[in-house]
Order: C-alpha cells, then sequence, then structure tokens
C-alpha cells in the first residue's frame, strides 16, 4: 500500500500497471480461441432475429403486432434471469459452460423447422425465449472466463476488443441475415445459424477455463434465493439513491427514453420497408435489417466524433442535438413516400432505388443522432454517480430499460396496425423535435453547456 507521501509518478506506477497492447492478446491461445467463440455466436444471435421476422411474415402474415410479440419474447429472459444466471455461472465449469450453451441454443434453432411446419406461433415464440433464455447464461460466463485466461496487464484491451466485436456483429450481423436467406433458402437457412453456433463451441473447446478459484460451496437453492434477495435489495438502494439525486435520475430519464425509440424503431422499420421500400413483404422482411445495420454505423460514426472531435464540447447541448436530430430524422423519413422507386443500377443492384438510397442515408444520421444523446449521457452518469454506488444504479439502469423496453415495442406495433407508418413516424418524430429543440434554446438561452438537475 503507498505511503500518504508517494509521489505521483510513483503513485501511478503503483496503481496503473503497464498496459500490454493487442499483440500479446493475439499470441494468448486460450482468448483468441474465445474472442472467436463470441465472434461466431454474436453473429448467429443477431442473424436469428431477422431469420425469426422473416418467418413470421411469410408463414403469419406481416401484421405489426405478431414483431412486437417476437420482441418481447427475446427480451423477457433478461429481465426475469438477470440475478439467477449469475449464481448458477459462478458454480459451473466455466468451458463446458460455453460449450454447453452454444450447442444448446444450435439445438433449440434446429426445432425451428418444426414450429413452422406445424404451423404454431406459439412455437416460433417459444423457441425465441428458449434461444434468449440460454443466452442468459453464456454472456455472464464468457465475461467472467476474460480475467481467468488473461493477464491483468491485458484485461483493458481485452474488454475493448470485446466491446468492439459486439457493436461490430450488431452492424453485420444484421446485414449478414438477407444474403444468407438468399443463399440457402428461408427453409435452410437455420442450418447456417446451427453451424454458426457448432463453430463457436468448437473454438471455446480449447479455452482452457475450469471452475472460478472462489467456487461457491452453499446450496443452488440457498444461493438462488440469496441472489434474488441480494438483487432485489441493491434494487431498493438503488432506486432510494435516484429519488435522492434528481440530477442521475433525469439523466436516466433521458437514456430510457432513447432507449424506447431505438427498441420502437426496429419494429417500425420493418412496416417502413414494407410500406415505401420493397412490395412483397416477404423481401422487406429481410431488408429492413439493412436500415438497422446502417444506424449502427451510424452509432459507431457518432461515436467516434464525440470522442475524437466533440469531447470538450458543453454535454447538455450534444444531448439535447441529438435528440433533435433522431426526431427530425424521423420526420424526414416521411419525405421517402414521395421519392422515385426507379433503380439507380437496375443489373448490379436491382432492389437500389432513390427510396432506398435516401432512407439509408437518413438511418445514418439517426445513428449519429442516438450517439449524441447515449455517449454524453453515458459519461455524465459514470462521472456524477459515486463509485460505490455505480454498479447499484447501472444495474437498476439495465433492468428499468430491459422491462420497459416492451412498452413501446408493443406501442409501435399496435400502432402501425392502427395508424399506418406514417403517423406514427410523425407521433413519434414530433415529441423528439420538440424536446431537442426546447432543450437545446434553454442550454444556449441559459449559457449553461453542461448539466443542471432540470429538464
Amino acid at each position: 500500500m503507498p505511503s500518504p507521501v508517494t509521489t505521483p509518478v510513483a503513485q501511478d506506477a503503483v496503481l496503473k500497471p503497464g498496459i500490454e497492447g493487442y499483440g500479446s492478446l493475439f499470441k494468448n491461445k486460450d482468448f483468441m480461441a474465445l474472442w472467436l467463440g463470441q465472434l461466431l455466436s454474436q453473429l448467429a444471435d443477431r442473424i436469428i432475429f431477422v431469420v425469426f421476422i422473416t418467418l413470421i411474415v411469410t408463414h403469419f402474415g406481416p401484421a405489426a403486432s405478431l414483431k412486437s410479440y417476437l420482441y418481447i419474447a427475446f427480451t423477457i429472459p433478461a429481465i426475469i434471469l438477470t440475478a439467477a444466471a449469475g449464481v448458477f455461472v459462478d458454480r459451473w465449469h466455466r468451458r463446458k459452460t460455453l460449450v454447453g450453451t452454444n450447442i444448446l441454443r444450435a439445438f433449440i434453432v434446429a426445432l425451428i423447422p418444426l414450429a413452422v411446419q406445424t404451423n404454431s406461433l406459439m412455437g416460433l415464440y417459444a423457441c425465441a425465449f428458449g434461444i434468449s433464455a440460454v443466452t442468459q447464461f453464456f454472456v455472464p460466463a464468457e465475461s467472467a472466463t476474460i480475467p481467468m485466461i488473461t493477464r491483468p496487464t491485458q484485461l483493458v484491451v481485452a474488454n475493448s476488443l470485446f466491446t468492439t466485436t459486439m457493436m461490430g456483429s450488431v452492424i453485420f450481423g444484421f446485414a449478414l441475415g438477407d444474403p444468407l436467406i438468399e443463399l440457402f433458402g428461408l427453409r435452410e437457412v437455420h442450418w447456417a445459424i446451427i453451424g454458426l453456433f457448432l463453430l463457436s463451441s468448437v473454438a471455446l473447446a480449447f479455452v482452457h477455463a475450469g471452475h472460478p478459484a472462489s467456487r461457491k460451496k452453499d446450496s443452488g437453492k440457498e444461493a438462488i434465493k440469496s441472489a434474488f434477495q441480494s438483487f432485489w435489495e441493491e434494487m431498493k438502494e438503488g432506486i432510494h439513491y435516484l429519488m435522492e439525486d434528481k440530477a442521475v435520475l433525469y439523466k436516466i430519464i433521458k437514456l430510457a427514453v432513447l432507449f424506447s425509440y431505438v427498441v420502437a424503431m426496429c419494429i417500425l422499420f420493418n412496416h417502413f420497408a414494407e410500406a415505401y421500400l420493397y412490395a412483397d413483404p416477404k423481401i422487406a422482411a429481410r431488408k429492413f435489417a439493412w436500415i438497422i445495420t446502417f444506424s449502427g454505423i451510424g452509432m459507431v460514426l457518432g461515436s467516434l466524433t464525440v470522442g475524437r472531435w466533440l469531447r470538450h464540447f458543453a454535454r447538455g447541448k450534444l444531448v439535447y442535438t441529438g435528440f433533435l436530430i433522431v426526431g427530425a430524422g424521423l420526420l424526414a423519413l416521411i419525405l421517402t413516400m414521395f421519392l422515385s422507386k426507379r433503380s439507380i443500377f437496375p443489373v448490379l443492384f436491382p432492389y437500389l432505388d432513390w427510396r432506398v438510397l435516401y432512407s439509408h442515408a437518413i438511418a445514418v444520421i439517426l445513428g449519429v443522432g442516438a450517439a449524441l444523446v447515449a455517449v454524453p449521457l453515458q459519461s455524465l452518469l459514470h462521472e456524477t454517480i459515486p463509485e460505490d454506488k455505480r454498479g447499484k444504479i447501472m444495474g437498476v439502469q439495465f433492468t428499468l430499460l430491459s422491462a420497459l423496453s416492451n412498452i413501446p415495442v408493443l406501442l409501435a406495433g399496435v400502432g402501425v396496425d392502427l395508424l399506418g407508418v406514417a403517423p406514427m413516424l410523425a407521433v413519434l418524430g414530433i415529441p423528439l423535435l420538440i424536446l431537442g429543440g426546447k432543450g437545446l434554446y434553454h442550454r444556449i438561452k441559459m449559457g449553461n453547456g453542461d448539466y443542471a438537475p432540470t429538464w
């Protein structure tokens, strides 16, 4: 432990050991096996969502509510298994858990054709629920394995690489859904997803990670009961802190607003593609994922812009500018209906017309706007919340976002069925436009660039 008179240089040397670069990670065979397993399983996770959407539209109709229920089937396990999954993972053999959960997900994917053949929509939802439930055990096991197979000086770059891979899988995973369906056909594409999960299992089989060193000795029943008690205690403590600190609460509310819009747009984009871009609903169910992909590209560009060029800009103004951009972008999508559907390159890219080009460009702008909201807000939360309460508050934030995400998804689905796509774009866009414009005007007028505990 450093003495109180330790010089800043010496203290820094004690507290911040040398950080190794990516080169050392690429020489770590265990880590490379884990990273490859993550890459393959993340891609499979994203592709399967596109396949589910296409199957529902093809066999059960294009109703928005049907797709909303699919999203709910994916999110419910994340809510109800948050506490229990970590308890089990702390007692199980890490490599066997990683390999086993991938094999189990591959088995559930193999059941999808059975649900289709028996014309069982509930069977499809059950498959989605099962895949998501198993994923809740895979993710914490994967995350907990990283420090077991890397040196402390490699942890920063290891987590950075995993985060980058996760963001990349969002962009490219959705984009791969359409080509894979085109290549294998809707009846056989599940074999490609099964193959990705099994290849991930093969890679993870080479990870030398066993039971945790601090493996718990109490019974599973007692451990689960203790975990849920601890979970609820931390939730109550986190909620109490938020009630006391309104500035932090308002930041989390703004993040919740953004997250609600993001999940609602995932449902809305499918119907937007069907109404304005592709005449065939079955093609729209595959191609809509490209809009999400371009939104993801916009989020990456926005995040890089904030980190590189706007990091010293007033963050309160950045947040409201982001809301303004997202609101304006949603309204701008309505103009798609007035553009030509004539293909720009009919031979090479028959589906690329002016509507597709315009809407995908707007999707990039929407992603940039979302990043302008999310990055500064998350940074402010990390800076504002005391370190000893940060985990509890982030736990409350994650649980609330997961639980509340079901509401906008249902509203978006029912709203599109009742009102249509253009009215729903207006219903979503106008409030954000008002929020962003009013907030930005207030910040400029006050000359307060950062944050005050007000809307």
